[in-house]
């Protein structure tokens, strides 16, 4: 505290007397008054508001970064493919997914197991970024496929066929009576449902062996039949009348020298004694006489044929598309009213029907006994009819003279081939 000085006296007219000093007073000292201090709780409750607020929205914000890191692949994270080439479906997906990968299966027909992946893009190794997608590529196992039918092809023809078909072929020769390539017999057979890649094996003609019918004309039976058993022939018997004692082969059908195929058939007449009449000699038709064309179209085929053979000519059977009934003669040439020579042939066009059914070829079974030949077309798929044919050859008699259509012709199957069966006498 500070002394405080009293205010100075105003001069007097008097003399001064004696200094006085001045008198000290001392003061009450009073202490300052505070300032009145400011509300502080409004600014205190905003600002922790303020902070609460701030965390609240550090929460969210921090949250959503969290969700955008599991969601949104990283571009420059990179993975390894691993292998799954091999494995079942399930498993290479199992697998894939272990490596944050996305599988895409896509399935294709092959020679590997169902369900089995046996492919994959991209490939074992590669690196790519996480989430990407690996396309699998998975065996829903071998496609079936029918078998087609190449019997009667050429060798060529028919393992191209197969081929394109998506078969394999091998090949196995064996003689035959066909012409040599050609199919005519395979394994499986037409139309069987087989896995695709599998083997069908062909039998081809390899030609015919070639050998040499034996003469036997004059032996007794027993002989003959040994003899052309011996030379790797078929021996068949039809008894027959003749001057010849019974019992002995009066003829041969083919004759001996000629030339067959290995394991083909020979006939042997065998006489079953003297007839008790001798049997007319049938007369000849005049040489050169000319006969006129019947009118045959719109006939049945086997009723054209036979009236053919009525007027001493013959047919020439083929068979061609058409609207008419199957087996309608369409067609014939010469035409009808013409004059030709007796025992020409008359070529005629045979319907095969609205709805045909597949091509097959006409077996040769001409120089054949009547039962055998039958035998042989049915087997092959055809309807056989008969029509005697006279002949003045008694080697000829119960055999197959001519067949219409010709042998090798291809027809539809369960066509007719007529044969016709000389009858001597």
């Amino acid at each position: 505290m500070r002394p405080r000085r009293r205010p100075s006296q105003p001069p007097s007219d008097t003399a001064p007397t004696e200094a006085i000093p001045p008198e000290v007073v001392e003061e009450e000292y009073v202490p300052p008054r505070r300032p009145p201090l400011p509300r502080l709780w409004p600014w205190l409750l905003a600002l922790l508001l303020l902070v609460i607020g701030g965390l609240v929205a550090w929460f969210l914000l921090s949250r959503d970064n969290d969700h955008k890191r599991t969601t949104t692949p990283v571009v420059a994270s990179t993975v390894a493919v691993p292998r799954v080439i091999g494995l079942q479906e399930a498993t290479a997906v199992q697998r894939l997914a272990k490596k944050d990968l996305v599988p895409k299966p896509v399935f294709r027909a092959s020679n590997f197991a169902p369900g089995m992946v046996f492919g994959q893009t991209p490939a074992e190794g590669s690196k790519v970024a996480r989430r990407s997608a690996v396309t699998l590529f998975v065996s829903s196992g071998r496609p079936n496929v029918a078998v087609p039918n190449v019997t009667g092809l050429r060798t060529a023809a028919a393992v191209a066929r197969l081929r394109a078909a998506g078969l394999k072929s091998t090949i196995v020769k064996t003689p035959s009576t066909q012409r040599a390539g050609t199919v005519h017999r395979q394994q499986p057979p037409a139309g069987a449902r087989v896995s695709k890649g599998q083997t069908v094996t062909l039998t081809v003609s390899s030609g015919k062996t070639k050998l040499t019918v034996p003469d036997v004309v004059g032996r007794p039976q027993p002989n003959a039949e040994a003899a052309v058993l011996g030379a790797g022939l078929v021996p068949m018997t039809a008894q027959v009348d003749s001057t010849q004692p019974a019992g002995i082969v009066v003829s041969e059908s083919p004759p001996a020298g000629t030339k067959v195929a290995k394991g083909a058939k020979v006939r042997l007449n065998i006489s079953r004694g003297p007839p008790p009449t001798s049997p007319p000699v049938p007369t000849n038709p005049p040489p050169g006489k000319r006969v006129k064309v019947p009118n045959a179209v719109g006939e049945d085929q086997t009723a054209a044929q036979k009236r053919l053979q009525r007027n001493g000519l013959k047919s020439s059977v083929s068979y061609v598309a058409s609207s008419k009934p199957a087996g309608t003669v369409v067609s014939e040439q010469p035409r009808a009213g013409t004059t030709v020579k007796r025992g020409s042939r008359v070529a005629l066009k045979i319907s095969n029907g609205p709805n045909p059914k597949p091509l097959k070829p006409v077996p040769d079974v001409t120089g054949q006994d009547q039962a055998t030949a039958t035998t042989t077309l049915r087997q092959a798929g055809f309807v056989v009819v008969t029509i005697d044919e006279p002949t003045n050859d008694q080697t000829q008699n119960g055999i197959v003279v001519d067949e219409q259509p010709t042998p090798g012709s291809r027809i539809p199957q369960g066509s007719q081939v007529t044969i016709y069966v000389g009858v001597f006498g």
